[in-house]
């Protein structure tokens, strides 16, 4: 008995969108991959400030100082449109459970209170609640790989992103390869 909805939730770099990704190919019905990078791409490029520290109306990049004033970490605030998509994104996901079409969503929410929001609207289905994590050291190395991210954000989100949450399962992407992680789920929804 499969659950209609996987719910996958880490700090950036964590390694969620690959994972979920590996998970579409590897379970036998068809699910389909929503997330918050996606709402974001739905967004005009303007409400949001990636860059340069300015507060806009739908997400950017803050930076975080430390007792000297240097820029020590760099956090994600969400402004009132970024709000506005971030419950579109809950909204989307109920739709599309509503549909009977099974679902993994791939999300930062940052700890009990976020998370527990999403549990809220998600009630009526079965979910299998999912948190992704990996040392410091180690997303701050993925995230200079990739490229497109802030650098210094990993920590920041690291720091608050499982604060109080509790998981059906939790995984840590250095210690565990995909195939592990992805064994591990199979057999998690085959005892359900």
């Amino acid at each position: 008995m499969f659950k209609q909805i996987i719910y996958i939730n880490g700090p950036t770099s964590a390694g969620k969108s690959t994972l979920a990704k590996k998970l579409q190919d590897a379970l036998p019905k068809p699910f389909l991959l929503v997330g918050i990078d996606m709402v974001i791409s739905l967004m005009p490029e303007k409400l949001n400030d990636w860059h340069y520290g300015t507060k806009a109306i739908g997400f950017s990049w803050q930076p975080v100082k430390d007792a000297a004033g240097n820029t020590c970490a760099y956090k994600i605030e969400t402004g009132p449109f970024g709000k506005q998509m971030v419950q579109a994104l809950k909204n989307i996901t109920i739709t599309l459970a509503q549909s009977g079409h099974y679902l993994i969503v791939d999300d930062v929410s940052f700890g009990k209170k976020e998370v527990d929001e999403w549990r809220k609207a998600l009630k009526d289905y079965d979910v299998l609640w999912i948190g992704l994590t990996a040392p410091l050291e180690v997303l701050e190395q993925r995230e200079k790989n990739r490229g497109d991210r802030k650098l210094k954000s990993c920590g920041w989100q690291l720091q608050r992103v499982h604060v109080e949450v509790e998981y059906d399962l939790m995984f840590d992407t250095h210690e565990q390869s995909s195939d592990e992680i992805i064994k591990t789920i199979m057999m998690h929804l085959e005892q359900q």
